[in-house]
This record gives C-alpha cells, structure tokens and sequence, in this order.
C-alpha cells in the first residue's frame, strides 16, 4: 500500500475513534466527584481567580440535574489571608461531555467561560 494512503487510512482510523460513541462516553462526567475535578482543571486553565490556587480549590456541590451538576469554586485559605469571601463563582459542569461553564445562580442559566488574566505574580 502507498504511503500517502497509509496515512490517510491512519488518520481515518484516529478520527473515527474520536467521533466515536465511546469517546463520547469517556468524556462524559458521571458523579459531583468527576464534576469536581473538571471545574479544578478548568479554573487553572481559564485562569477562574486572580491567583494561581491549585491545589488549593475545592467544590461546593449545589445540586444537580439531568443536563448539569451544579457547584460553587471555593479555595482555601492560608492561615495569614484575610477575604470576605472564598467563593469564585457558581459553575455548571455538562454531564455529557464534561464542559464547564458559568452558572447564573439567579436566572438558572449558563453562560461560556472565558479566559482571565495572566495570574498575578505573588510578592515574595
């Protein structure tokens, strides 16, 4: 077989596996655990507060229905920090693909995140 096709048929190959129902599934989050840990991901990649906290977030579950799991970002705190609130924002996580976006806890709606600020250097 011809290299040009090999590469062809290679690339078929991957992209059906990517389409695939099982993909699909895989990504798909299944308890507030699997939730969780997108929305942790998600908040250092959208860059979610103002400082890099990883390792340091965790979720508030608020409930959950057949679409979404519905959680709050919260961090913790060092014992020198002084805040109101350590409440980042309300999140909807899709159950069927793992998405994480913005909820409204006041109009029951989500909205897409979008990416923050660099994070703030930390004075040393």
């Amino acid at each position: 077989m011809p290299s040009h096709l090999r590469t062809t048929l290679a690339a078929a190959v991957l992209c059906g596996f990517a389409t695939s129902p099982q993909a699909a599934d895989q990504a798909a989050v299944k308890n507030s655990r699997q939730a969780c840990a997108k929305l942790k991901e998600a908040a250092v990649t959208y860059r979610l507060s103002r400082h890099n906290l990883t390792g340091r977030y965790y979720c508030e579950v608020m409930g959950h229905d057949e679409v979404n799991f519905i959680m709050g970002l919260r961090y913790r705190l060092r014992p020198n920090e002084e805040v109101g609130s350590n409440l980042l924002g309300w999140y909807a996580i899709r159950r069927s693909d793992g998405i994480v976006l913005r909820w409204d806890i006041n109009d029951t709606v989500t909205m897409p995140l979008e990416m923050g600020p660099p994070f703030k250097v930390e004075d040393k």
